[in-house]
């Protein structure tokens, strides 16, 4: 996929750009970073309304499907740093308050003991423990509370940790990974339930039989991996049918990288990474204006300039309809639904990068369509129903290369006898019929002519299409049908 980089606004468009010149790394990963580090920063400030007066979050998920050697933890390791560098400082900042804290609650375990054993005494003695129940009552009101901080970045994690993460600390963060496969073969994703309440921003009640139980009040979770596709399509299968009953895969903006192998060319030229200087800065900026240490969240939520519905609105419809049996994402159903939310919360996120808190406006919700629908034409490219090919021109693929090897074999040879199909052709076409088929396939499509002589029948081939050396001048041009006279 190419990425639909130029409806990017003009700082992530260079940035993303610089990026592919200096690390010579997809595109299309680079351009899914840039903007999964611009969601998180935004998703703990911002939620986003979408004509009809829907509302939800702004998280974004990805899936970047790329080969091997393609530069993944480099282009990660790079766009993903000023939110490393935030949580590093924010990690310093909170330990006097988490030092204090522990203290604290230290103090208190003591005092709850001794509390405890004394109502176990009274009880013993016969006594009345009313007075130490109605102390340990208050003592409890008082338990010591865990200071909330930003733990924004996850890699391998169970779905416990990632719940007792947006439990202790507020609820924002994402499980980055050049790794794909482990995070996909990981614990996490063991029940995709999780992923999908996270995902959709609703709350979740986790009881556990001996710890607490994990309250996660209005999660903003996102998910941006990059995988090997024989390790997508190894996860996929092993889940089976329930990534289509759960529409899981419907959550992510998918990708699929062309690779760069091969034409990575280093000029020694010095070249300019301004405009990533000034993403990374942008991105700083986000997350020290929204994130306060140990304060709740004061959320904005963001509206479409009046003018913005119209694309919006014409962009939905386009999608629903298009569901319809028969329609163009008749086969894709579960992303198509999603696809109008999906641009919603991309146009937000490029509104609030550019412009700060203020409504969508026209070219924002015109820059989030085309992303969106440009992965959702790759989703569809990946896992949508293929066309059924019928067996006979299958049949006419393989026989046209066995023949093509063999005309190159023997120096341009222009004519083979039929029968040298039967013992040496491919194996599948040992079969008389689907042999047949596939020679009648050929003729028609002008590719062979069939030529019986001297009891023999003899296979021609067409140097339109293979390399014939010195051909019979009377190959005529292609049939519109079987040939009478000579068959």
């Amino acid at each position: 996929m190419n990425f639909p980089t130029f409806f990017l606004p003009p700082v992530l468009r260079q940035s993303v750009l610089e990026t592919e010149r200096t690390a010579q790394a997809p595109e299309s990963l680079i351009a899914s970073a840039h903007l999964s580090a611009a969601s998180l920063a935004c998703q703990h400030f911002l939620r986003v309304r979408r004509p009809g007066g829907q509302e939800g979050p702004v998280s974004l998920s990805f899936i970047d499907i790329v080969p091997s050697g393609e530069r993944k933890t480099t282009v990660h390791k790079d766009i993903f740093q000023p939110i490393v560098d935030f949580q590093r400082e924010e990690e310093m900042r909170m330990q006097p308050q988490m030092d204090n804290y522990h203290l604290a609650l230290s103090e208190w375990e003591v005092e709850i003991r001794d509390l405890y054993r004394r109502k176990s005494s009274l009880k013993k003695s016969g006594k009345s423990t009313q007075g130490t129940e109605d102390e340990i009552e208050q003592m409890l009101k008082e338990k010591p509370k865990r200071p909330k901080g930003f733990k924004l970045l996850m890699q391998d994690a169970t779905a416990e940790a990632v719940a007792q993460r947006l439990h202790e600390e507020h609820p924002t963060a994402a499980t980055i990974s050049s790794e794909g496969g482990v995070v996909l073969e990981s614990a996490l994703f063991r029940s995709l339930g999780m992923f999908n309440s996270l995902w959709s921003n609703e709350d979740l009640e986790i009881v556990r039989r001996t710890k607490e139980t994990l309250k996660i009040i209005s999660p903003n979770f996102g998910v941006t991996i990059a995988v090997q596709e024989e390790v997508i399509k190894k996860f996929l299968k092993r889940k089976g049918s329930e990534i289509h009953n759960s529409g899981f895969m419907s959550r992510f903006l998918i990708s699929r990288s062309l690779p760069k192998r091969g034409s990575r060319i280093i000029t020694g030229e010095d070249l300019s990474r301004s405009g990533s200087g000034e993403f990374k800065a942008r991105i700083t900026e986000i997350l020290k204006a929204t994130h306060v240490f140990d304060e709740p969240a004061s959320k904005y939520v963001m509206e479409y300039e009046p003018s913005a519905y119209k694309p919006w609105i014409d962009f939905f419809n386009e999608t629903e309809l298009a569901q319809a049996p028969g329609g163009s994402l008749a086969d894709i159903p579960e992303a198509a639904s999603k696809i109008g939310e999906q641009a919603a919360r991309i146009s937000a996120v490029l509104q609030y990068f550019e412009h700060g808190p203020s409504p969508i406006n026209v070219v924002n919700a015109e820059r989030g369509i085309n992303i969106a629908r440009g992965h959702l034409m790759q989703h569809k490219e990946i896992f949508g129903a293929k066309p059924e090919i019928p067996q006979d021109e299958i049949d006419a693929g393989s026989l046209g290369r066995w023949l093509f090897k063999q005309c190159e074999r023997y120096g341009g040879m222009s004519r083979f006898r039929r029968n040298e199909i039967l013992k040496f052709g491919p194996a599948a076409l040992r079969n008389t019929v689907r042999r047949e088929a596939a020679l009648i396939f050929m003729v028609r499509a002008g590719h062979v002519r069939l030529e019986f002589s001297n009891k023999t029948t003899f296979v021609h081939l067409n140097p339109e299409f293979f390399p014939v050396q010195n051909p019979p001048a009377w190959f005529p041009p292609p049939f519109s049908g079987l040939p009478s006279g000579r068959i």
